[in-house]
């Protein structure tokens, strides 16, 4: 069993590796090209015949034909003995007795290592005999076997001189990188012009490098498949790609057909249907006309037989009627009105959303197109779209032929026109951006006819526009709101401090979300709230600490207990993120990390310069400038990003006067914002100087405290009406 499978392993070595992959025969006469492939000498001299260049057939290298031509090829004596020795042990294992390589007639019994040589009895004595080959190492079939299979190492042949073919190589000479024999070192590869080596030793040296040499080219192998793999999967990457986006493409075109058929009825089905509707109409004008005409023809007939045919009696018997007949008939209407509806087909230049093939358009009756969508009021820097619809003298929704305008007169009294947007459906869409507070009169034509109800009155409004929230414990209540801040979604995040939690409302006051961090050990009471980039949330509480937290309410971290003491207000640096909290009982304001981690303190108790008494709110502008209010000392402080001081401002006189400033906001470092005791908010040029009052005294202000800004243009000033428990939006 075992030398059958051998045998199937041996034969298997033999198809693929001692195969020539021209002529697909066992190896004759081998030749080893540079790149190692290896052919037949015969088959690379009939291929040099045909292409008239040397190129290998496997990796299609090209190389320069050698001056003796292919057989000047470096010849492959080790594939040679190879193919030899896997025949002979092929023979043996198949059971086929080995003849005498020497006699050539006596079954083999010994094997010369040196020679190769298998020997018969009487050849092998002759061999141990002869002085040339008495020192040779022979060895019976079966020993020469064992061996091949336990230590094939002892059965390396000796290699002789290509030059002296009777002296055993056993120099390696390394100037010429050639094997030689000791004559060879006399002669031709002389010291000192050549260095020379013991052969075992070079060969030990270059099994080695080769050895490392080949672990790379197996890395290189492997890079190899694995590129060959992946330009297989390419390969069909692509062509799977192909099909699937044919198909696509034929999805798309079979969809385009199918909505162009569609939309090719809809259109000769309405084209007909108004063609219907008209066509019975001048049905009904032929057939008053005609009925007209005939009464006419045939008053003309009897009158003129009459003036013909009869006698003076007779005319004169019938005057009176005949008058009053022609009167009538000259009186009688028969103009036709030529004046219709028309309906044209407008073929589109390219494919819309409404419509592939284009549209029908008709012409429009004035006193059934409508004006919808107008607000009864509109926000200082919003917009409202005004929806035109326009229609036949039936109600039915139409496309005009008429051209649809709009002009707007604004507060100011200048005049404006305002684009139309055609919706291709009958409809068209008029935007109206409320850019000044006043009235905004819109007038809307078609074919320069006004629309009926034009012109549209826009009262836009500023100040007070919105009041959230009322007096409670309940949803949507508050209860001693202090401070307020804008989160990415552009809600309004109040710190509701009696309520113990945060409370989430859209900008419409809607209630989303209500935040109570139930697994705080102590009471959570917010005091004041900042929100960074990230929106991660801030808080400042009574407790002495900052609760961070995602917007979801889960706690990430606590920090702050060890250094405040009664902190008022809180703000993060958009430069470098660092929190500042302003500690109002040690008159300074402190800075963490988002992490945490306390870094420094400025400012101390006093009126001077870069001294507080009690300070309130902070915040900072995208220059790092640090803006605190100083509650007792009636101004603003300004500091550096190291809490160096750099200047202060107040005001008072008129409706800007600065009493107990509290909360403060900043708009693109521009402008700043202040709520102030007993209640307004007032506005600042960053420099200090005063810009305006943003409420005013019917707004009813009582203690307002937080204050934040939105990102609108204009912004809105979001204000806690702390003692009113609610919170109140303004326009300026």
């Amino acid at each position: 069993m075992a030398a059958t499978s051998e045998c199937k392993v041996l034969k298997e070595i033999s198809e693929d590796f001692l195969c020539c992959t021209i002529c697909h025969q066992q190896f004759k006469s081998p030749k080893t090209l540079p790149c190692l492939h290896t052919f037949c000498e015969q088959c690379l001299v009939t291929l040099v015949e045909k292409t008239r260049s040397l190129n290998c057939p496997e990796c299609r290298q090209q190389y320069q034909l050698p001056v003796g031509g292919v057989p000047a090829i470096k010849g492959n004596f080790f594939m040679s003995n190879l193919i030899e020795v896997f025949k002979q042990r092929l023979e043996s294992m198949q059971g086929t007795q080995i003849k005498c390589d020497g006699c050539q007639q006596n079954t083999a019994t010994h094997r010369c290592v040196e020679c190769r040589y298998y020997l018969c009895h009487i050849c092998y004595t002759a061999h141990r005999n002869l002085p040339l080959t008495r020192t040779h190492q022979l060895m019976t079939i079966g020993e020469y076997e064992t061996a091949k299979s336990t230590s094939p190492l002892t059965l390396q042949a000796v290699e002789y001189c290509n030059v002296h073919t009777q002296n055993e190589v056993k120099f390696y000479c390394e100037t010429c990188q050639v094997p030689v024999c000791t004559d060879c070192t006399i002669v031709k590869h002389r010291i000192p012009e050549h260095k020379h080596r013991d052969l075992k030793d070079a060969a030990d040296e270059y099994l080695t490098q080769l050895k490392t040499m080949v672990d790379k080219l197996k890395v290189k192998e492997q890079e190899a498949e694995k590129n060959k793999t992946l330009a297989k999967q390419i390969h069909t990457d692509l062509t799977e790609q192909c099909s699937r986006e044919e198909r696509k493409v034929r999805m798309k075109a079979e969809e385009i057909i199918k909505k162009i058929k569609t939309e090719k009825q809809r259109l000769i089905d309405e084209l007909k249907n108004n063609y219907k509707m008209k066509i019975k109409r001048a049905a009904v004008d032929i057939d008053e006309m005609e009925l007209k005409h005939g009464s006419i023809l045939s008053a003309c007939s009897y009158i003129e037989t009459l003036m013909h045919y009869g006698n003076a009696a007779q005319l004169l018997s019938t005057k009176g009627d005949v008058a009053i007949r022609i009167m009538q008939l000259i009186t009688m209407e028969t103009m036709v009105d030529t004046e219709h509806e028309d309906f044209i087909f407008t073929p589109h230049d390219q494919y819309s959303g409404h419509g592939i093939l284009g549209i029908l358009k008709s012409d429009v009756c004035m006193s059934k197109c409508t004006v919808e969508n107008i607000p009864k009021q509109l926000l200082k820097g919003d917009s409202a779209d005004l929806l035109i619809t326009t229609r036949d003298s039936t109600g039915k929704q139409v496309i005009p032929k008429q051209q649809v305008k709009a002009e707007v007169r604004k507060p100011d009294a200048s005049w404006e026109d305002i684009n139309v947007a055609n919706n291709r459906d009958g409809t068209h869409r008029v935007t109206v951006a409320g850019q000044l507070d006043g009235k905004y009169q819109v007038t809307m034509t078609i074919g320069n006819q006004p629309i009926p109800g034009c012109p549209v009155i826009i009262p836009v409004i500023k100040g007070l526009v919105k009041t959230i929230g009322s007096q409670g414990s309940a949803e949507g209540q508050y209860k001693n709101p202090l401070s307020v801040a804008i989160n990415k979604d552009r809600d309004i995040v109040t710190a509701d401090r009696d309520n113990n939690w945060l409370q989430i409302t859209n900008r419409k006051g809607t209630l989303k979300k209500i935040l109570e961090f139930k697994q705080l050990h102590e009471p959570f009471r917010p005091r004041d709230i900042a929100i960074s980039s990230d929106n991660t949330y801030y808080s400042l509480d009574n407790n002495n600490r900052v609760v961070v937290s995602d917007e979801n309410g889960h706690v990430i971290r606590c920090f702050g207990q060890n250094e405040l003491k009664t902190p008022h207000g809180i703000g993060i640096s958009p430069v470098d993120g660092n929190v500042y909290v302003t500690d109002d009982n040690e008159n300074c304001v402190r800075v963490y990390t988002q992490h945490g981690k306390y870094l420094r303190l400025f400012g101390s108790e006093g009126k001077g310069q870069g001294q507080f008494n009690r300070p309130w709110g902070v915040v900072i502008a995208t220059t790092g400038m640090v803006f605190v209010a100083d509650y007792y000392n009636q101004r603003i402080q300004v500091f550096n990003a190291d809490g160096q001081y750099l200047y202060s401002f107040d005001c008072q006189s008129g409706d800007g006067k600065m009493r107990s400033p509290k909360g403060i906001a900043i708009e693109n470092d521009n402008y700043v914002y202040v709520t102030t005791y007993p209640g307004s908010v007032l506005k600042f040029e960053s420099s200090g100087k005063f810009a305006c009052r943003i409420d005013s005294d019917r707004d009813g202000l009582d203690w307002p405290t937080g204050i934040a800004l939105t990102d609108d243009v204009p912004c809105r000033v979001i204000v806690a009406d702390t003692n009113n428990h609610c919170i109140k939006v303004f326009l300026q």
